[in-house]
């Protein structure tokens, strides 16, 4: 019983950590879904790491010597956990955003991540050694269980009613308590070894395992984790990455190992990749226009993708598995497989596609694996290519069946191809970085006559062609829109300081006149780039234009610590991930910073026009800690125009009343909308999701 609720704790521990250190550093790089990716890669290593120190103390040590060894290493974690949330916020950052996710995590919970990864193969190693073969594969069954555990209870009961700092305790917390549960399972294996030497040989825990077999480990392992990191980065395209839409994937495929090494006969071949193929045609669907869909059919499709591909990878797995002995060597090859998966999307991809092509190009390499799997599964490695492809033919299931994959994988790469190319006449640059992939489009069909600015399958702004350098804004910016009225208001009487977090396309600088001067705060540099060389907005503006590279926050902080108030008459928060303004930059504290930039007399203006959360809640709360007057702006859309949504936040009772009586609004009634409380150390997105409320 002791192996099983050790086991228990350390896989929570490991699943529960990532979500929470993942949501602490999120802000410090940008709030994008590059930082889970990220970090996936680094748990992913640190798994493997994890695993080849239980396959090397099991290879070199005796069972005495291995328990010292791990002894030592479990009170040294004690001394390196991060015990609250300052300990993470401590570590000092300077390097680019990739290898500065990948120190944080190294040096905020590097070493206890390792020992907790090492656990269940090191357990499981000495379970089967003491119970004499007894099957390993249970501990692994209640590791599975235990780390979809930490990860539904997640969103549903830890994030909503804990506190960052608090979660960091609790977590700490119960690692203590794992600690002192295998110690006490060190001293039942040292004394069972000193009564008991009946053990089974090594050469009979450990057969020879055939090099092909090896190597759909490591493959189907990679390909599961790559099917994961690459929906999640699909799937958070138009919403934020927050712990929810990470956890949601990172359940259903565990999920997956949980059911596929049940030994309940829940995966049979000829009825999940038969639907898998059906499925790869829906996943090219939601791939070119799933911005179409509202948030949950597309968390339902790509999660339903997601379930039949991994169940097809680990229900191969399963049945590619050792019997008894090998454990630890094949946990090494899933780890590593894991690793390799999560380093493509991470590294590879990045560098090789100026597009999220990581994700149908997993979709066809199962269709591939799947039909690879088929010709050689519970074939004897050692035996020839004429036995292994006699043996097929002799089954004519499963040869219709292979074959039925490998012309799927065919007529589906042919219509993928297609299609992408059809989507893609319009381009004429995109790029991909960190933050994400950029596009800009001329579109010139119809009466659209028009250049976009597209950030995954959100339009950031749009130009009228031919360029002109009187342009008009378009679309959320356009005249009659509230913060086109906000800015005629304010320049009727002065000059104009603006800040804009978010720079877009630069339309917003059309509005700029002599005098005026405008900083715009962008993060991302490709964006910048773009905005300078493909729309005229910035270059034809009449007032003084800056761009700031950096995250706004940051900026706008170090600008104060510099005592440098920037005393603006409009400061507008504009920048979006994806379909959604960050987090970080709509919590409390970004509020009382954004205050601080303003003058009395000054207006802070929000964009937050989205099709699947209202954000509406979160601002009239935030407007009551700032004690000042709210309003919204409804433009409704027309043609090709979006609707477009404006909140306002100002104490200039002069302002309020001329844009009353100009937009015929009032001030919203804030005890109307449920509270929705946004902390740096605090939020949640089920509150503000359109489909729940």
């Amino acid at each position: 019983m002791q192996y099983f609720i050790s086991v228990f704790i350390s896989a929570f521990l490991v699943f529960q950590i990532q979500p929470i250190i993942s949501k602490i550093i999120l802000p410090w790089f940008g709030g994008g879904a590059s930082v889970w990716t990220t970090c996936m890669l680094f748990f992913q290593f640190f798994l493997l790491v994890g695993y080849l120190y239980a396959y090397i103390l099991t290879k070199i040590f005796k069972v005495k010597h291995q328990i010292v060894a791990h002894l030592v290493c479990l009170l040294f974690s004690l001394f390196l956990l991060p015990y609250n949330i300052a300990d993470i916020q401590n570590i000092i950052i300077s390097e680019p955003p990739t290898w500065g996710v990948l120190k944080v995590l190294f040096f905020g919970l590097g070493f206890p991540y390792l020992i907790l990864s090492a656990n269940t193969p090191l357990l499981q190693h000495w379970f089967t050694r003491e119970t004499h073969g007894a099957n390993p594969y249970r501990l692994y069954a209640i590791s599975n269980i235990a780390a979809f555990l930490a990860l539904v209870s997640y969103p549903s009961v830890i994030e909503p009613f804990m506190t960052l700092d608090w979660q960091v305790k609790l977590w700490s917390s119960i690692y203590w308590l794992f600690v002192l549960l295998v110690a006490w399972i060190f001293f039942i294996v040292v004394k069972q070894n000193k009564k008991d030497r009946l053990f089974i040989p090594e050469h009979i825990i450990n057969p020879q395992v055939g090099f092909f077999r090896l190597i759909l480990w490591f493959m189907l392992s990679a390909l599961g984790v790559v099917l994961l990191v690459s929906t999640t980065n699909a799937l958070t395209q138009n919403v934020p990455p927050v712990p929810f839409l990470w956890l949601a994937p990172l359940a259903i495929y565990l999920l997956t190992y949980v059911v596929a090494f049940s030994n309940l006969g829940i995966y049979v071949r000829y009825l999940w990749l038969p639907f898998f193929m059906l499925l790869s045609f829906v996943a090219l669907l939601i791939y070119f226009i799933g911005g179409q869909f509202d948030i949950l059919t597309q968390l339902l499709i790509y999660l339903l993708i997601l379930l039949c591909g991994c169940m097809i990878c680990h229900g191969e797995l399963n049945s590619l598995k050792p019997k008894q002995g090998n454990t630890t060597l094949f946990y090494l090859a899933l780890s590593g497989g894991g690793v390799f998966g999560s380093f493509l999307v991470s590294f590879v991809a990045k560098s090789l596609f100026n597009e999220f092509l990581e994700f149908p190009l997993a979709i066809f390499s199962v269709l591939v694996l799947a039909t690879a799997s088929l010709w050689w599964n519970k074939q004897d490695e050692r035996a020839d290519v004429k036995s292994i492809m006699a043996g097929v033919v002799a089954n004519s299931h499963l040869s219709k069946l292979a074959a039925g994959s490998a012309v799927v994988a065919l007529v589906w790469l042919l219509a993928f191809t297609k299609l992408n190319s059809q989507y893609q006449q319009y381009d004429i640059a995109k790029g991909r970085n960190f933050y994400g992939i950029l596009s800009v489009k001329d579109i010139t069909e119809g009466n659209v006559n028009e250049r976009r600015l597209i950030d995954g399958t959100t339009s950031h702004g749009s130009q009228s062609l031919p360029l002109s350098k009187l342009a008009v804004p378009l679309s959320y910016y356009r005249p009659g829109t509230g913060v086109q009225l906000v800015i005629e208001e304010l320049s009727s009487n002065s000059n104009l300081q603006v800040g804009i977090i978010g720079l877009g396309v630069g339309a917003l600088a059309a509005y700029g006149k002599l005098g005026d001067y405008y900083t715009f705060y962008e993060l991302n540099p490709l964006v910048s780039d773009y905005a300078h060389k493909y729309f005229s907005y910035l270059d034809s503006s009449k007032a003084e234009v800056e761009v700031k590279l950096g995250d706004a926050r940051v900026s706008l902080q170090n600008e104060l610590d510099l005592g440098q108030k920037n005393a603006f008459d409009l400061l507008i928060i504009d920048a979006f991930s994806g379909d959604l303004i960050p987090t970080h930059l709509m919590t409390r504290e970004a509020f009382l910073l954004y205050q601080q930039h303003i003058n009395t007399q000054g207006v802070v203006a929000l964009h937050i026009s989205n099709r699947h959360l209202s954000l509406l809640p979160v601002i009239i709360n935030h407007s009551r800690t700032l004690d000042m007057q709210l309003m919204l702006f409804e433009t409704p859309g027309n043609g090709n125009e979006h609707d477009a949504q404006w909140v306002v936040l100002t104490n200039n009772t002069l302002l309020t009343q001329s844009l009353k009586l100009s937009f015929k609004q009032t001030v919203i009634a804030k005890d109307q909308y449920q509270k929705v409380l946004w902390t740096d150390d605090y939020s949640s997105l089920l509150a503000i999701l359109k489909v729940f409320n």
